[in-house]
Formats: structure tokens, C-alpha cells, sequence
């Protein structure tokens, strides 16, 4: 048999990062593409559209963003306002994504002979029916696979596994995740199911309450977040040309960029606050010293200060963020699969064969 490649994916609400032991890392939308009528499927070429020619032809394409607002990342997706016809879709969306991402930094697919073993992270607090929609979208793209927490992906990768404490803000949910030495249980886990796009919300909703005839798409709106996004005074105003009325116009983004920025602010103290107050005193300072900020979201300007000002009452905080946001996840769970006993992945792969096509969900603990 060849030998074994390697994939850690951080299979994000808004973007998916992926990076495999052969050397390739990269990064797409998590999302698809179906053309909407034959004449978008003549002009596109193809029956699925994934990557940067999702924008590109986003007109022509019907877009299923499957872990939208966490959607089935949080919560149960049958309670979340959609029909079984939208599952389904939304279930082969996210199969094709992994698929789609994989071969991408598998250069050996096809090979039939060369097995793919990987490390999938998901939220803290994933139940076991959304751990099982995502091993189930899996299979056939993967020999074998594991599921564990993304914030602990981030922490194995930065080699922080005793003392920390993880903070992941993506675009559905936001996941806190005490570190000390195991693999921590899933009740000492936090997922709020706030992130990016509930600041692309009401950012929106502030931008137009402020300027009604300005016209902002919501992709508008989200690049002018992660270019600007702050939630500490910067000295600086945030100026961006959008249209009114059809015509570009300077306008002053400031104020409500800055609001809909920090309503993160609260919800996340209040929670790494009360986690850490299950922990033995001297435990607790230890963590509140070493504090992680990882997902897209921790590269809001000044986010690491303000949390920081915030802990002062509790006695103060150190808060540093991750040097690389977007694959600081997969790279972790890259490391975590390779430094995986291979009697553990002949043990998962052997379970997926016999649950075929319908494999079990195994927690990271028992798999290592």
C-alpha cells in the first residue's frame, strides 16, 4: 500500500481552509454552485461551480452556503426553518465541498492504492447529529477521518496544549475551548452561535438606518469588514466609495462599522468569564494569561486590547492572536493527523467500512 496522505480541513462556516502532508494548503468558499437554467449551465460549462467563480457568476448560480448562520453546525438543522429538500441540498453541498477541497491538496487522488487519512474540525459543542452529518459527508472522500473541536485544532498546531485557552470566531459561531493537557470534555466547551455574519448583519442594518439610499450588497458589506473591521478607537476614519442612487459616493462607514463590530464584544467575555469560573483558582489566572484569538473575526482591530481591558475586573487578561487566521485550523489538524498512531487510523478506517454508508461519528479521545 502507498503511503498515507494526510489532509487537516477547518471546515468553516463562510470559508473552508484545507492542507495536506504533500506540501499543498489552500482556501475556498464553503459554498456551491448549481446553474440556475441550461443557458447559465451552456455559458458556465459544467454542472457545479465552486472557488472565486462563485462571485464571478453568482447571478447565474443558485448558492447553498450549507453551514450558513451555523445552520447545521449549531443546532439541529430540521428545527432551523428548512424543508427536507433544502437539507438535502445543503447535505450534498457540504459532501461536494470536501470533496472539492481535498482534491485540491491530494495530489495522489485517483491512486487507489494511496489511502487519505483526515482530521476535520467542527465546533466545540457540535452535537453528535451534526458530527454525523459531516462524517457522513465525508465518506468515500476520506478512508478514514476524525472529528474534533476547531479551537483545538488552533492549540495542537501552536503547540499550547496546557494553560490556554482558545477563542475561535468564525463566521456562524464563535468557540471557546480551555486547554490543559487532554483532549478537553465537551461540557467544558462554549459555542455561541454569533460570529462575522451576525456583525455582517448589523452592520448592514446600521449602514442603511444611517444612509437609506446608499446600496450595499451583502458581500459589499463584508469586504468592508474584514478591510476595516475595528473595535477600539483607531484614530481614523473608514471611508469607502458605495453607490447612491446608482452613483459612487464617499461615505463615512465609521460609527456603525465600529457598533456592529463590537456587539461581539460582550457575549465572548461573558462567556470565557463564567468557563473560566469552573476551574480551580489557581487555574484560572493561569488561563485568563493565555488567551488565543483564532477565526477570521480576531483580526478585528483591536479586539485582543478590548477583551484584555474587559478581564481587568477579574484580574486582567493576556489576549494574542493567531499569525495566520485562515489556516491556523487546518494546519492543526494537519499535525494532529500525522502524529496520530497509524494502529488508530487502521481502527477508524476498519469502523467506517463496517458502518458504510452510514459510518459513526468517533471522538477524537478514543480514536487517539
Amino acid at each position: 500500500m502507498a503511503n498515507p496522505v494526510f489532509v487537516g480541513m477547518d471546515l468553516g462556516t463562510f470559508k473552508t481552509s484545507v492542507a495536506s502532508s504533500a506540501g499543498y494548503r489552500d482556501v475556498i468558499p464553503t459554498a456551491v454552485g448549481w446553474p440556475k437554467d441550461h443557458i447559465a449551465r451552456t455559458v458556465l460549462g459544467r454542472d457545479v461551480v465552486f472557488g472565486k467563480d462563485l462571485a464571478e457568476h453568482r447571478l447565474a448560480l443558485d448558492v447553498v452556503r450549507p453551514f450558513e448562520k451555523g445552520v447545521l453546525k449549531y443546532g439541529d438543522a430540521a428545527n432551523c426553518g428548512l424543508t427536507a429538500q433544502q437539507i438535502e441540498k445543503h447535505a450534498a453541498a457540504t459532501k461536494l465541498v470536501i470533496e472539492y477541497a481535498v482534491g485540491m491538496v491530494n495530489p495522489s487522488r485517483g491512486d487507489a492504492g494511496a489511502p487519505v487519512y483526515g482530521v476535520i474540525g467542527v465546533p466545540s459543542q457540535a452535537g453528535m447529529k451534526n458530527k454525523q452529518f459531516v462524517m457522513d459527508a465525508a465518506a468515500g472522500v476520506f478512508d478514514a477521518v476524525a472529528i474534533v473541536s476547531e479551537p483545538f485544532t488552533i492549540a495542537y498546531g501552536m503547540n499550547r496544549l496546557t494553560d490556554t485557552l482558545v477563542i475561535d470566531i468564525g463566521a456562524g459561531t464563535i468557540d471557546i475551548c480551555p486547554i490543559y493537557g487532554v483532549y478537553p470534555a465537551d461540557d467544558e466547551q462554549v459555542t455561541l452561535p454569533i460570529g462575522g455574519d451576525a456583525v455582517d448583519e448589523e452592520f448592514e442594518k446600521l449602514l442603511k438606518a444611517r444612509h437609506p439610499r446608499v446600496q450595499a450588497s451583502r458581500n459589499m458589506v463584508r469586504e468592508i469588514k474584514e478591510k476595516y473591521g475595528f473595535v477600539s478607537d483607531v484614530g481614523e476614519k473608514a471611508v469607502v466609495s458605495l453607490p447612491v442612487d446608482g452613483k459612487p459616493t464617499p461615505i463615512d462607514v465609521t460609527e456603525p462599522l465600529k457598533a456592529a463590530c463590537s456587539a461581539l464584544v460582550k457575549p465572548v467575555v461573558e462567556a470565557v468569564c463564567n468557563l473560566i469560573a469552573k476551574f480551580d483558582p489557581e487555574f484560572q489566572q493561569r488561563l485568563r494569561q493565555n488567551i488565543i484569538l483564532g477565526g477570521g473575526g480576531s483580526q478585528l482591530k483591536g479586539l485582543d486590547r478590548v477583551i484584555e481591558v474587559a478581564l481587568a475586573e477579574y484580574g486582567g487578561g493576556r489576549v494574542t492572536r493567531v499569525t495566520d487566521a485562515t489556516h491556523a485550523g487546518s494546519v492543526g489538524a494537519l499535525k494532529l493527523a500525522m502524529n496520530m498512531p497509524a494502529a488508530g487510523w487502521t481502527a477508524l478506517s476498519a469502523k467506517m467500512k463496517a458502518a458504510a454508508p452510514a459510518p459513526k461519528a468517533v471522538p477524537m479521545a478514543a480514536a487517539a
